[in-house]
């Protein structure tokens, strides 16, 4: 009779694994916000860098701007979703991968253009690094959000 409660123990056990590795996943999968509303950030950041030597600070607030319905969307599309665990509980490797976004950004801020070559490889490559190092961030994010739907599913 042991062995066949410890099969049963087994089998629930790893049955409550799956159940909370399936429960963690479709967390992230619903409650997140969406890759497309991080590369559309990327998108305006890039812009907006680009051509911060060029056109007027009123056409850069403009761009900026653009920025506040991307805000209500990921505010909307997050807003059920479980609280995160703070940046100090997790690892913390997203805020890493931010604070590299913000350095890169200071560094591209000093990368001063005004022919239209120099802009558009400006912008090609502020948007390739801060599409990789924000969605390294995500990606980390996601991943901590997992650990602790996992944890508390158990």
């Amino acid at each position: 009779m042991t062995g066949e409660q410890e099969r049963i123990d087994k089998l629930t056990a790893a049955e409550l694994l799956v159940t909370a590795d399936r429960a963690s996943h479709t967390m992230v999968s619903t409650g997140g916000s969406t890759r497309v509303v991080l590369l559309v950030y990327v998108l305006i950041a890039s812009t907006v860098l680009s051509l911060a030597d060029v056109i007027s600070g009123t056409a850069i607030l403009w761009l900026a701007a653009l920025i506040i319905p991307v805000l209500l969307v990921q505010f909307f599309s997050t807003r059920n979703r479980v609280k995160a665990r703070p940046v100090l509980d997790g690892s913390a490797i997203y805020g890493w991968y931010s604070f590299m976004a913000m350095i890169a950004v200071f560094c591209l801020r000093m990368w001063t253009v005004v022919d239209p070559w120099a802009i558009g490889s400006k912008w090609l490559i502020s948007f390739i690094i801060l599409w990789q190092l924000l969605s390294a961030a995500q990606r980390s994010l996601d991943k901590d959000r997992v650990q602790d739907a996992q944890e508390r599913a158990v």
